[in-house]
């Protein structure tokens, strides 16, 4: 069977015009990295250190931040942000449980020169017991806390509820390997009681943007609690933070105070050595600097000896005030990148900027460039109409290996779409769709097919009107 040249030319340009739709491809942007470098000049002394910028989140310094350590009285800052949270009022009273202070009078062990004021029935307000608890770090203010809220709000003779708050509310701030035991803090059971420096700063850093207890954290002079049933005198509350106390001095005759320090906590077990959350304010040109710091273990072997907490804290702090700052990275005027664009006319490609400004802490001397961004596109391709603010991607930025900020990439203009455009790509789309390459396979066949059989139908009528031709003419010359 022989095709015709006319067929055959046809059946070449539908091939060709398959394989054509088949081939379409898409441009794609590789985002440019740069790496950096960001180091502290001080080692600490303290066993694990976690250090981060307040203004920006950014974690500046680390020390084993995620090892599980004995956090001591560092505990009675959760115990704090619980009392102000789940109470309706500071000013109520509160009746001092029994066994908040029988848990003080058994668990001395591992502590020294552990002992408490607080008598059983005594009435306080809240607001006291917070001040008794972060400020002096008196063990039954924290405990009676634990065992009032317990009860007050939800029907407790246990502080087990108390106790289950702190553990949840620790998640909700983000700690990771953070679990409570008791208000107080007075106990070495690690298994059942234990946090890190990092969980602890994420907790300081909560409390002190509470300004209700950021103020009590700081209060460099003494605090009077009023007389009560069971003392008819001033009980004065003296700051076991030495940091924030100008002109006293430790037991060990060091004067640790440091003049930007505003907060927050100190602690002291034998098996957990020293340890210290802070927060200090500086301003320095022109701006201000908030940090928090925490160590944990500089293994003292008692509370009198020097306090290497409090010394890592003051030079961490002076590090940071002396070395770093905040630079502003993007703004929402410059040009992150460009994605392509379709559907516009005379239009291949969108301009994207940041949708917020963006600042980071960086070191001196270390420029914005320093900071690296990767950058993923919500499509590959933006499909006008496109308005302006509309997110088309997002940036990853980066800094010595820590991610420390994602911004969300918008469009800078609006772009309105063309019907023609759009017309021609529904029809593209259409011809590159697998549906249509089947069905156009498919009808390519049905046309071969077609061609074939009718060629054949054709080819065996020809060959039987020759055949009854033939017949005829025998029987003529037969006749």
């Amino acid at each position: 069977m022989t095709l015709t040249v006319g067929f055959k030319r046809a059946l070449s340009l539908m091939c060709v015009l398959l394989i054509a739709f088949a081939c379409v491809s898409v441009p794609s942007y590789k985002p440019v990295e740069v790496n950096a470098a960001f180091r502290s000049e001080y080692e600490p002394v303290c066993e694990t250190a976690y250090m981060l910028s307040m203004d920006t989140g950014k974690v500046i310094y680390e020390k084993d931040g995620d090892k599980k350590m004995l956090p001591a009285s560092l505990t009675k800052m959760m115990t704090c942000i619980i009392a102000y949270e789940r109470a309706d009022s500071l000013d109520e009273m509160v009746v001092v449980d029994s066994r908040a202070v029988r848990f003080v009078n058994y668990n001395k062990e591992g502590a020294t020169g552990v002992w408490t004021h607080i008598k059983v029935n005594e009435r306080f307000t809240l607001r006291d017991l917070i001040y008794d608890a972060l400020v002096a770090s008196e063990n039954g203010a924290a405990e009676a806390i634990g065992y009032y809220i317990s009860k007050q709000y939800y029907g407790s003779d246990t502080n087990e509820e108390f106790i289950q708050f702190m553990n949840d509310r620790a998640v909700e701030i983000g700690c990771t390997n953070t679990k409570f035991k008791c208000a107080s803090g007075l106990t070495t059971d690690f298994e059942n009681h234990y946090s890190t420096a990092h969980d602890m700063a994420l907790i300081a850093n909560h409390l002190m943007n509470i300004p209700e207890l950021a103020e009590v954290a700081y209060t460099p002079h003494s605090y009077g609690i009023a007389a009560t049933n069971k003392n008819p005198n001033v009980h004065w509350v003296v700051s076991t933070n030495l940091l924030i106390r100008e002109g006293e001095k430790g037991a060990d005759g060091t004067d640790y105070f440091y003049q930007y320090c505003e907060g927050v906590k100190t602690g002291y077990l034998i098996k957990s050595g020293h340890c210290f959350a802070g927060y200090a304010k500086k301003n320095v040109g022109g701006r201000d600097y908030h940090y928090i710091v925490v160590l944990l273990n500089d293994h003292a072997p008692s509370a009198k000896d020097k306090n290497y907490a409090f010394i890592d804290a003051k030079n961490l702090f002076e590090w940071a005030f002396n070395n770093l700052y905040i630079t502003d990275i993007y703004n929402t005027n410059v040009s992150i990148s460009k994605i392509p664009l379709k559907l516009a006319w005379n239009k291949d490609s969108i301009t994207l900027v940041p949708q917020d400004d963006f600042s980071t802490i960086l070191p001196k001397g270390v420029k914005a460039t320093s900071v690296s961004k990767e950058i993923t596109f919500v499509n590959d391709v933006a499909r006008a109409p496109v308005r302006k603010g509309q997110k088309l991607g997002t940036a990853v930025l980066t800094y010595d290996g820590e991610e420390i900020g994602r911004i969300n990439l918008v469009a800078s203009e609006s772009v309105e779409r063309s019907t023609l455009l759009a017309i021609l790509d529904w029809v593209n789309n259409l011809f590159a769709s697998l549906i249509f390459r089947i069905f156009l396979v498919l009808a390519v066949l049905g046309v071969v097919a077609y061609i074939f059989i009718s060629y054949s139908r054709k080819q065996k009528m020809n060959n039987l009107k020759r055949s009854v031709s033939r017949r005829k003419a025998t029987r003529r010359t037969y006749r």
